[in-house]
């Protein structure tokens, strides 16, 4: 944490309220200052509880969809060694680089990576190699999936991106909206923008039941922690008029209520030598399953 006078701590809460317009996470910034984000404190603390079985010392961290930073600032003060920030929304790397700047964080921000392309368009992360590393030991040993599946539209390619950015043996925590009240596994797509089964954010596209997401995670080379499950219901607060709208009829939809929650996760990075052989050839089909390359794990 860097050192301010009480001139320079003033200076900082002034451009908090001058030079920023919106903050989603409330960041800590020291010093009793906090960014006004919003009021989702619920679903934070339940991050923090899953978040609370990994061992961050000395790790190397990937933050999928960092947005203002949260996750990869405390990842950091947990004692991760190295923590890389995604995302590809310019409107909050401002909000990233001031709150690096003003923590004195060393987390490196990559704001112009897509969630489907990770392994991509960080090769050049995974092949440095000025230290004597051979290319893709600088895999990570964490990755934070959180706050993110249900906003796209291909949520599966996301996760075989993730698997294909972390090393075996590796442990992805993940949070997402989640069906509750069924024992069946499937994703419900939500519907076209402006039309809704469950969630009238027009940016939501599916939610899975729990089992789902478990099968989802297995079929993604990953091995699920049932035990670290924690889920809890919350309904965020208005957004904005833009972002929220009165139910509509969607065309074809039954009329069923669904228990939505917030789950919080982690999965272990398994070998691809584990897994049934018929199942690895399958997954070894790009064309199918695009994002998940095993060759180097």
């Amino acid at each position: 944490m860097k050192s301010y006078s009480p001139q320079e701590i003033d200076l900082i809460k002034k451009q908090l309220k001058t030079d920023f317009t919106y903050w989603y996470h409330k960041i800590d910034l020291g010093y009793d200052i906090v960014t006004p984000g919003f009021d989702y404190d619920p679903l934070w603390s339940n991050i923090r509880k899953v978040r609370g079985g990994i061992d961050y010392k000395d790790k190397t961290v990937l933050d999928i969809a960092s947005y203002d930073g949260l996750w990869a600032f405390e990842a950091e003060r947990l004692g991760a060694r190295t923590v890389v920030a995604t995302d590809c929304l310019y409107r909050t790397f401002k909000n990233f680089m001031f709150c690096r700047d003003v923590i004195g964080s060393q987390c490196i921000p990559y704001y112009n990576i897509s969630p489907y392309n990770l392994a991509e368009r960080l090769d050049v992360f995974f092949q440095e190699n000025f230290d004597q590393e051979k290319p893709y030991e600088r895999m990570f040993d964490i990755v934070q999936h959180l706050g993110l599946l249900y906003h796209l539209r291909d949520p599966l390619l996301s996760i075989s991106q993730a698997r294909s950015c972390i090393k075996t043996g590796g442990t992805l925590l993940i949070e997402t909206n989640v069906i509750m009240d069924t024992d069946e596994s499937f994703m419900l797509y939500n519907g076209i923008p402006f039309t809704h089964r469950v969630s009238d954010n027009y940016s939501v596209w599916w939610i899975p039941t729990v089992n789902c997401m478990k099968e989802m995670l297995s079929a993604s080379l990953f091995e699920p922690d049932e035990a670290s499950i924690s889920i809890v219901e919350f309904t965020p607060p208005l957004l904005s008029k833009i972002s929220r709208f009165p139910k509509q009829t969607h065309k074809g939809a039954k009329d069923k209520d669904y228990r939505v929650g917030r789950l919080c996760m982690t999965a272990r990075a398994t070998n691809p030598q584990d897994v049934q052989p018929e199942f690895v050839r399958e997954l070894e089909r790009t064309f199918r399953n695009p994002g998940l390359d095993i060759y180097y794990k």
